[in-house]
């Protein structure tokens, strides 16, 4: 299919976008357009006007101290990907974004662009979740920070609203004793969408996991915490965590529990939760050894 007739416009200043989004009544934000210009060409969406961010350098920012990770919502997959401090300190996005599409889609797309298409299978919001990431939503009257595990509603919807755009993603820098770890599994070695994806975050203090987070993606409208998991997971030791023991397959089925998937043609609801399953064990374990260090 081809794309519909639209206005383009190519703004250099963040408050030039805002200006268009309060002026315009149907408008569609481009920023890799990896999503956007898909979902047109296949008559998913209909915009009379398209506004590039691809000018807008708040959104490219890219900067950490002590505390925080700052991530401008304009950073591509690949910029993640190949990040010296991102690689050191945040290794799970790292697989995250690595396992995004080909390498042309991760030059061009941006980790803003795939949390705000609200899509359950968004690869990158499990792993945000898990790392504790907050967003920052700015309009021309003001700008507000929302956690991330908030910021979805419901299947392709989100907590934007209009006149709103997504600036940055601020994601704390983890203390000693934390593991973070990302999987997925989709039908195909290279741009598979997610069929089901974990991701796992333990804190451990003296052998024991004393905190931590289960989310699991691509089984259910929204990314989702896994409650169950974390009440297996929570005060068993590390050392505990090994594989094909019983509290390992017990973590695993608590989340398979928690997903409420479809059928869909990448799927059957009972093989997407045997999927969660097998990912949720396989992402513990890989988060308790990196609790390690």
């Amino acid at each position: 299919m081809y794309l519909t007739d639209f206005k383009y416009h190519k703004p250099d200043s963040i408050d030039k976008v805002f200006k268009l989004l309060e002026e315009t009544e149907n408008p569609a934000l481009l920023a890799g357009g990896t999503d956007v210009l898909v979902e047109i060409k296949k008559g998913l969406r209909s915009n009379d006007v398209i506004i590039s961010l691809r000018e807008i350098n708040e959104l490219k920012l890219f900067s950490h101290d002590n505390k925080n990770l700052i991530l401008g919502a304009g950073v591509t997959h690949n910029e993640v990907k190949h990040s010296s401090i991102i690689n050191e300190k945040f290794p799970a996005l790292v697989e995250a974004a690595s396992n995004i599409g080909t390498e042309q889609i991760r030059n061009t797309g941006t980790i803003g662009g795939n949390l705000c298409t609200g899509a359950s299978c968004c690869d990158m919001a499990p792993v945000l979740i898990a790392y504790k990431a907050d967003v920052e939503i700015a309009s021309s009257k003001k700008r507000r920070v929302v956690s991330l595990k908030d910021f979805f509603i419901h299947h392709k919807e989100t907590s934007l609203a209009k006149g709103e755009i997504m600036t940055k993603i601020i994601i704390p820098i983890s203390k000693p004793g934390v593991g973070v770890s990302f999987l997925k599994f989709g039908l195909r070695e290279a741009a598979s969408i997610s069929v089901a994806s974990v991701s796992v975050r333990i804190y451990s203090e003296d052998d024991v996991c004393t905190d931590g987070m289960v989310v699991i993606g691509a089984v259910a409208p929204t990314p989702r915490i896994s409650s169950k998991a974390m009440e297996v997971l929570k005060d068993k030791k590390i050392t505990d965590l090994i594989e094909n023991s019983r509290v390992l397959k017990s973590i695993g089925e608590a989340a398979a529990k928690d997903s409420i998937p479809l059928d869909d043609l990448r799927g059957s609801a009972e093989f997407r939760k045997h999927i969660v399953n097998i990912l949720t064990q396989r992402a513990v374990l890989t988060a308790a050894k990196r609790t390690l260090g």
